[in-house]
């Protein structure tokens, strides 16, 4: 292992290049392939870079900052597009510069990640908007006491004015309330059930993936229906208005609004 006054000697054509990342709570954008998993988006543009031959030198706070939220996938990637560049890792906090084409270096970096840990933080459970952030798919759920609740963010970008879906069921089985709306109305239909933004959420993940495709199939039917329902009486309702649907076999109804949405895939 070198320290980082090696760096003041290595060749400076290409550019350095500053990596930061922590487990601070903060809202991110995070990129997402089949074949690699997910990353923050920063990370992707920082591989893409490296890929690209345009970076010599990456200097980190502490070297284990690049495994924050990246999959194995994409740290594999990295680890390879690294090597096949010759680019060094500086960690200001440990005095120490990574060379991954040094079997030391490269054994030494690979022991700051950890499969496990990387999958029990992905799967951890957060605040409503993080969770939402890191899905693939712009959707979280959470379990309460007998029953899922499901959050896709359909349209936008800000919180304030985006469009959400909220659908609900008992646990394992199909949809029995769907409503679309802004995030305060999205919020208000779930406080009585004791649900807030706060926390308990968990982003939908790649492995979930069947059963998001179903319930929003379950979700554009129950839509379709109600929409139906309602066309003869749409012109008497006042706007805004509250609709209460009653699902055959559900055993119970759940008050909400109810619009036509368009058809999405995960």
């Amino acid at each position: 292992m070198k320290s980082l006054d090696f760096l003041k000697h290595v060749d400076h054509s290409r550019k350095a290049a500053v990596y930061a990342a922590a487990h601070d709570g903060k809202l991110r954008n995070f990129a997402y392939t089949e074949e690699l998993g997910e990353c923050r988006e920063t990370f992707s543009r920082l591989l893409q870079d490296v890929q690209e031959g345009e970076i010599g030198v990456i200097l980190t706070h502490d070297a284990a900052c690049l495994a924050i939220e990246t999959s194995p996938g994409w740290m594999e990637a990295f680890i390879q597009a690294v090597t096949e560049h010759g680019v060094l890792i500086g960690d200001h906090s440990h005095d120490l510069v990574y060379d991954l084409r040094e079997a030391e270096d490269g054994a030494r970096f690979r022991a700051l990640f950890s499969p496990e840990e990387y999958e029990r933080a992905r799967s951890a459970p957060r605040p409503l908007v993080a969770a939402i952030a890191q899905s693939p798919f712009s959707a979280a759920y959470i379990e309460r006491e007998e029953n899922w609740f499901l959050v896709t963010c359909l349209a936008g970008k800000d919180a304030d004015t985006a469009i959400y879906g909220l659908s609900s069921g008992a646990i394992g089985q199909d949809v029995d309330m769907f409503g679309l709306g802004r995030w305060k109305e999205l919020l208000d239909i779930i406080a009585p059930y004791g649900i807030s933004e706060e926390g308990g959420w968990c982003p939908v993940l790649p492995e979930r993936r069947d059963w998001l495709s179903r319930t929003q199939q379950q979700e554009d039917a129950m839509a379709a229906q109600a929409g139906s329902a309602m066309e003869p009486h749409r012109a008497s309702l006042p706007k805004g208005a509250h609709v209460r649907v009653v699902l055959p076999g559900s055993g119970q109804d759940r008050g909400k609004h109810i619009r036509r949405r368009r058809g999405r895939k995960p």
